[in-house]
């Protein structure tokens, strides 16, 4: 077994981290019917998105640093889709419901390709 550097992420945290974010997306996506008012529908199935979208990139993401800028860029989508979601800005909401999954789905073909690393 290698010896890994102290900024390294574990591989059973970021396994544990991809499924608690799928399944806390999951539970998102099952109650956004019980909500009322469709903005509130609408920014609750925005965050499913984005914790689906980590979830997906944190078997991807090898060091400490890479999950800091990942938190913090789901920080931000989080206040873009309520700032857009509430003041009713139809084409920012979806072009960040296409936004965030795409660059989440660009990390790990970035890791399998050897490419440029996203959140290095």
């Amino acid at each position: 077994m290698a010896a890994t550097g102290s900024n390294d992420v574990p591989r059973p945290i970021a396994g544990l981290i991809f499924v608690l974010f799928w399944a806390i997306a999951i539970v998102l996506w099952c109650f956004v019917g019980s909500f009322t008012g469709h903005a509130t529908r609408g920014f609750v199935a925005d965050i499913g998105i984005v914790f689906a979208s980590v979830g997906l990139i944190a078997p991807a993401i090898m060091t400490k640093s890479g999950f800091l800028t990942a938190m913090i860029l789901s920080l931000i989508a989080v206040a873009l889709f309520a700032f857009a979601g509430y003041l009713e800005l139809t084409g920012l909401v979806y072009g960040l419901r296409l936004l965030v999954p795409f660059i989440a789905l660009l990390t790990p073909l970035n890791k399998l390709l050897n490419g440029i690393k996203i959140f290095a």
